[in-house]
This record gives C-alpha cells, structure tokens and sequence, in this order.
C-alpha cells in the first residue's frame, strides 16, 4: 500500500503550463481594466478641475466688476481666448501701478481676466482652460458671464442655449464645455 507522499503512477501533481497561462491572461486582463480605470478617473479628476477654474474665473470677473461698477457696460465683450475669440492687446495703462479711469480700469479688468483664462497670467503656463473663449454680456445692471472650454469626450447632452465659443469645439459642438454665470451688479 503506498504511503501519503510517494508518487502514484498516471496522478499529476503540481500545476501544469496551460493553468499557469490561464492564471497569467486573467491576471493581465485585470490589470488591463486597472489601468483603463485609473486613466478614465484621471480625466475625469481634469475635467472637474476645469469645471472649477472656470467657476472661480466668473467668480473673479464678479468681483472685479463690483469693484468698478461706473464703468460696467465697458467689460460687455462678444468672445475672448485663444479658441477662435479675440485676443486682448495689454492696455496702454497699467492700472496695478497706479490710478487710472474707470474705463481704463475695466480694460485691465478684462485683459487680465483674459490672460487668466488661458493660464498666461501665471507666467508658467499653469492653470487656465483648455482653449477657452468667454463671452460678458451687460443687461442694465445684469451680467452674464459665459466661459466655454475643449473637453476630453462629447458630451451626452447638447450644448446647451450658449452661442459662446459656439462652432470651435468639433463637430455640432459635441467637445464644448460650458458655464454660465448671471448676477445682479448693484449701483454704489
């Protein structure tokens, strides 16, 4: 009678090449969905970064516009950035350095704000939109601020009822990200 241990004849023992070959497909496929995964979550992670800068740019604009208020139907612009807008030339008065009008300090306003969206602000390149275009439109005393922007993927919805940046983010406009800000600008 053989004892526990000793070899039976025609009985494998041990794994054999193709359950090793079996283990390494399944192992790299699951690898293969990790990496998938942790790229999509990266992409993700960007655009929701651009969805904030964005915010926080229509944000700064507010505040620039509450603190020159005189001079509010001066930031009224159609499209500005590097996407297909306009690009502001630096305005001849440097109002950081001293006084100026309300109209010159709305003209540094929007250069500046300009130079923000895009990330030459920062003098690195860092930060901004991915080839944005914002567009300020001044109602009395309401102001929208729009700010469009290239995203990763089309998007599932449409667009939206925006004509900012409008025709420069792919076909029917499908890579177009967009925010829209509407306030009330008090008078002094």
């Amino acid at each position: 009678m053989p004892r526990r241990g000793d070899l039976i004849p025609g009985r494998q023992h041990g794994a054999g090449l193709v359950e090793v070959a079996i283990s390494l497909l399944v192992l790299s496929i699951g690898a293969l969905g990790l990496g998938g995964l942790q790229i999509t979550a990266k992409r993700m992670g960007h655009e929701a970064i651009q969805r904030t800068e964005a915010a926080a740019l229509a944000m700064d604009l507010f505040e620039r516009l509450r603190a020159n208020r005189v001079a509010l139907p001066a930031y009224r612009t159609t499209a500005v950035g590097e996407a297909g807008g306009v690009q502001l030339a630096a305005p001849p008065v440097d109002c950081d350095s001293g006084n100026c009008s309300p109209a010159d300090l709305a003209a540094w306003d929007l250069w500046q704000w300009a130079r923000a969206l895009d990330g030459a602000a920062t003098g690195a390149g860092a930060g901004g939109l991915v080839r944005p275009i914002a567009c300020v439109s001044v109602s009395g005393r309401r102001v929208t601020v729009g700010i469009a922007w290239q995203g990763f993927r089309p998007l599932s919805a449409p667009p939206g009822q925006t004509d900012c940046g409008a025709g420069n983010y792919g076909p029917d406009d499908a890579d177009r990200q967009w925010l829209q800000v509407s306030s009330w600008i008090g008078e002094q």
